[in-house]
């Protein structure tokens, strides 16, 4: 039995999983498993998995299905896992060297359900477009909802059901949420050690994907039942709301690009309306100004404040139709 699990989803990624593998395999800390699982992929991502698993066969397991998505690959990955703990890397990501052993160590040091880290976005010329270092608060565990970056221990997501949801957005914010909400035994720690590529011939990194397209409301939905039915909600009301009001503003503001203004009304107050519905009170709330919440960035405080001032005063759909068109 292996510490540590590494849990990569590969789908047509012949041109970066080497490097990804690589960067696992350089790692300070030894005591770990890459389970490799090829969801259907239609290039050689599959002969370059068979090269390293080849030559790493005590470090490597690789599985090979038909395309199933990226949630029922993890879902599935988690239970097989041989291992205490589990972490999450994509198959065009990279890892500084020391990053399983800073987070097993953190881990390991305060018997935490889980360890959350910062990321950088490094591109195809190795520049760094983008950073974010975590501060100690308790808002910095909503920073970053997506599943690497972080360590956990699998026994806690087992015994409390953690899964990632099948929709076509935001699978990762359900998976995270209910971890967030599980534990009272996360840790922020102020370290950077993965590697998020941002490759800009990417259509996910050029625009958006249609928000007419997007099961939006399943994800909502699912979220917003578990925290109220697992009895989360009123005691964390205040940044539950926080977290579905910004997530809400990024979605109408990146999602409805090249659309015209008829759609984006639409959308608009559908999306508001479900807002409003499950949190009344979301203008006034106190933990969303230019100065919180605390340890966010400061852009992304100026913006989500800036744009529920222009909500209020019903110039949002403008705002989000001029940012459409840039």
């Amino acid at each position: 039995m292996k510490k540590v699990t590494l849990i990569v989803p590969v789908y047509n990624s012949e041109e970066y999983i080497g490097k990804c593998l690589e960067s696992i395999l350089k790692q300070t800390y030894k005591d770990f498993e890459i389970m490799i699982v090829n969801d259907g992929s239609k290039d050689n991502s599959q002969k370059v998995i068979n090269y390293y698993k080849e030559n790493f066969p005590d470090k490597i397991i690789t599985i090979e299905q038909e395309n199933k998505g990226v949630s029922k690959t993890r879902n599935e990955s988690i239970k097989r896992a041989n291992s205490e703990y589990i972490m999450f890397i994509d198959n065009d990501d990279y890892l500084d060297k020391d990053y399983i052993e800073t987070l097993v160590k953190t881990v390991e040091e305060g018997d935490y359900d889980a360890v959350f880290a910062g990321y950088r976005r490094p591109n195809e010329n190795k520049k760094i477009i983008k950073k974010m270092e975590l501060k100690d608060t308790e808002w910095s565990k909503y920073m970053i909802m997506a599943p690497w970056a972080k360590i956990y221990k699998k026994q806690f997501l087992i015994d409390n059901n953690i899964e990632f949801l099948s929709v076509n957005l935001g699978e990762d914010i359900y998976f995270n949420l209910k971890a967030i909400l599980a534990s009272k035994k996360i840790k922020i720690i102020p370290y950077i050690g993965y590697n998020w590529f941002f490759n800009t011939a990417s259509v996910s990194n050029t625009s958006q994907k249609n928000i007419t397209g997007l099961q939006v409301y399943e994800l909502l939905n699912n979220c917003y039942d578990m925290v109220k039915n697992e009895g989360y909600l009123e005691e964390n009301y205040d940044i539950i709301k926080t977290h579905f009001t910004r997530y809400i503003i990024w979605l109408i503001s990146f999602s409805t690009k090249r659309l015209d203004y008829k759609t984006i009304s639409e959308e608009y107050d559908k999306i508001f309306n479900w807002l409003e519905e499950k949190f009344p009170d979301y203008q006034q709330n106190k933990m969303i100004s230019y100065t919180k919440p605390e340890g966010e960035l400061f852009s992304i405080r100026f913006l989500t404040k800036t744009f529920l001032i222009f909500h209020k005063i019903n110039l949002g759909k403008i705002l989000v139709y001029l940012y459409s068109k840039i």
